[in-house]
């Protein structure tokens, strides 16, 4: 039976020193249902590669061999190449014993890595092979470790993790195969000290002609020393005010700290402007997978040239890292697909909220043969952290000329409200030996080379040591700057908090409300973004805020969950379609409209204050 415990204690006793484990996680897949698939089973801990539960990439159960019967899971490439998450948590304190068994027959072969960042492919902590005729090749810091496992048998595999100490010892079977420093990358020292993900992959050595086929078993994540995180916390969780127009004020803001590390974290505000343009997100073009888990490796161009002036821009305002181009980038595997992007903080943007990216330069240096598969994506994302973007807000095709700057004008302009921008472009080299990609001279901004050949980013550096040359050109006027918050970054001590002040100024506003949401971005593991969102109401003279009533409904567009946040004390709220059908009625401030079909609707909140409309999309 399958067995999940959140913090459920064991103690052990031994030599009169009390221990405890604390089980995250345990699984013999004895549950599910045979050819049920874990990720879509146990979306809480499973995920796959692309994100695709139920996919070729997903662990499918079967019954063929296990270690404790009936049921066991299949990594393998039948109806697609699997490579399923384990996820782990973003653990960055305390130590973890993770184990499973695994079955490799003769013939076949395994693989799995173990990453510092639960979304997959940032970062390898380690990888190991289990080859075909029995051998281990264990990747950790640049290392290639020997070992053995036995073939046609079970075998346990098991790490033990101590993230405060910076080490883990991997067992094979029970025997020691390697102690290390966790926080070094496979492919060469250092790296981030955390515990992310396990990727199981139906993967095999390059060039070897192996196949990749493997079973796992009786999974077991514990807890044997408590970590010491920071847990991020604000009150109040939103906030509203009401100003005559003309006037200032201020709102107070608190950040705590309930966790057992100091906790750090900075202040981004984002205006919420009527017009912003988004698409749906698209998911990212696969590579080959085989080369992707291989961590395809990007080459400098040998001769960079004395450098390439960009093109001369009539916007307004223009966001970027690097200088004339130089040189160009590519691949030593091919086929490989790559987005290559920079990211624009909102230190960047916020100044100019209001305006739109309405074109994008990038300078495209080698050509593919054939000229087909030149057929190329402008990507533009929205915030994510400060390894990987946020959702795909706009995407649009174009085919560069080669050899020059490439001036793509948008056919819907991307609207600035203050949040980061990662602006870049998806390729595939089909062709060995070119660099497609144009660089700087350098030196690298750490926003300025991210990378991704596959779901997860990276970044060029410290082998290329050099920017991409992407440049987002905005135009139009900055709205005014209505909210501030003071300070813009802190750190919160165990049982502390920090205040905050929020700045209002009704300055050049017209009457009317005005939305914006205070993104708290912090080193809490769990909660690395914390939404606070903010209303303004700017009234006339003479409008008592006893008497008016505002509303703020959150995100806008919306997927799944609409949240609504107000002044008054809600009685009802009903939403129409455009048609003015009634498609919900009740007085949750969560409302999951996730099963609505897409479209414009219109929500009615009614409270002892007054009764506010307003209207949202469903995406």
């Amino acid at each position: 039976m399958k067995k999940i415990f959140l913090l459920c204690a064991m103690l052990f006793m031994f030599a009169g020193f009390v221990s405890s484990q604390t089980i995250l996680y345990e699984d013999n897949l004895d549950s599910y249902a045979l050819d049920s698939f874990l990720a879509v089973d146990n979306p809480t801990w499973w995920t796959t590669w692309s994100n695709l539960p139920g996919s070729g990439e997903d662990i499918q159960i079967k019954n063929l061999f296990a270690h404790s019967s009936p049921m066991s899971g299949s990594a393998d490439k039948v109806g697609g190449q699997s490579d399923c998450i384990l996820k782990l948590g973003n653990k960055i304190s305390g130590a973890y014993e993770l184990r499973w068994f695994m079955y490799v027959e003769t013939g076949k072969c395994g693989y799995y890595n173990v990453q510092h960042m639960q979304s997959p492919g940032i970062e390898w902590a380690f990888e190991i092979y289990f080859r075909t005729n029995g051998d281990i090749e264990l990747l950790e810091a640049g290392n290639s470790i020997a070992g053995t496992y036995p073939k046609d048998t079970w075998f346990e595999v098991k790490q033990l993790i101590d993230l405060d100490a910076d080490h883990i010892d991997l067992y094979i079977n029970g025997t020691l195969l390697q102690s290390w420093t966790f926080s070094d990358q496979a492919s060469n020292p250092g790296g981030t000290k955390q515990l992310g993900g396990v990727d199981f992959f139906a993967g095999e050595k390059a060039s070897s002609g192996e196949v990749a086929a493997y079973l796992i078993d009786d999974i077991y994540f514990a807890e044997t020393v408590s970590g010491n995180d920071p847990i991020i916390g604000v009150t109040p969780t939103s906030v509203a005010t009401f100003l005559v127009g003309g006037t200032n004020g201020t709102k107070d803001l608190t950040v705590s700290n309930t966790g057992l590390s100091d906790l750090t974290y900075n202040v981004n505000v984002v205006y919420d402007i009527d017009g912003m343009k988004s698409v749906p997100v698209m998911s990212e073009t696969s590579n080959d997978l085989t080369v992707k888990k291989l961590m395809t490796k990007a080459i400098a161009d040998p001769s960079p040239n004395p450098g390439t002036p960009g093109p001369v821009s009539d916007a307004s305002a223009q966001l970027h890292y690097d200088g004339d181009n130089s040189a160009a980038v590519g691949w030593n595997t091919v086929p490989t697909t790559v987005t290559v992007a920079a990211r624009f903080t909102n230190s960047m943007t916020l100044p100019y909220a209001g305006l739109d990216v309405t074109s994008v330069e990038v300078f495209v240096r080698d050509l593919n043969t054939p000229p087909a598969s030149n057929a190329m994506k402008i990507r533009i994302y929205g915030m994510g952290n400060t390894y990987e973007p946020g959702a795909l807000l706009y995407e649009q095709s174009f085919t560069p000329a080669g050899t020059n700057w490439e001036t793509i004008t948008l056919t819907t302009p991307v609207k600035v409200t203050g949040e980061d921008l990662w602006v870049g472009y998806n390729f595939t080299q089909t062709t060995a030996g070119i660099y497609i990609p144009g660089t700087d001279g350098g030196p690298a901004d750490p926003n300025g080379d991210f990378v991704s050949t596959g779901v997860g980013w990276s970044h060029l550096y410290p082998n290329i040591d050099q920017n991409w040359n992407i440049r987002a050109n905005l135009v139009g006027t900055p709205i005014a700057q209505w909210l501030s918050v003071s300070p813009m970054s802190g750190t919160v001590i165990p049982a502390g908090d920090s205040p905050l002040v929020l700045n209002f100024s009704t300055t050049n506003l017209v009457l009317g409300q005005y939305n914006a949401v205070v993104k708290l971005l912090s080193n809490d593991p769990v909660t690395p973004i914390l939404n606070v969102p903010v209303t303004l109401d700017v009234v006339g003279v003479g409008i008592n805020e006893v008497d008016k009533i505002g509303v703020m409904i959150y995100p806008n567009p919306v997927k799944d969950i609409l949240n609504i946040v107000t002044n008054g004390t809600i009685s009802n709220i009903s939403i129409t379609d455009f048609s003015g059908k009634l498609v919900f009625s009740g007085n949750g401030q969560s409302l999951d409209i996730s099963k609505l079909s897409k479209g414009v609707y219109f929500v009615k909140v009614e409270t002892l204050q007054g009764i506010s409309n307003t209207k949202f999309i469903k995406n």
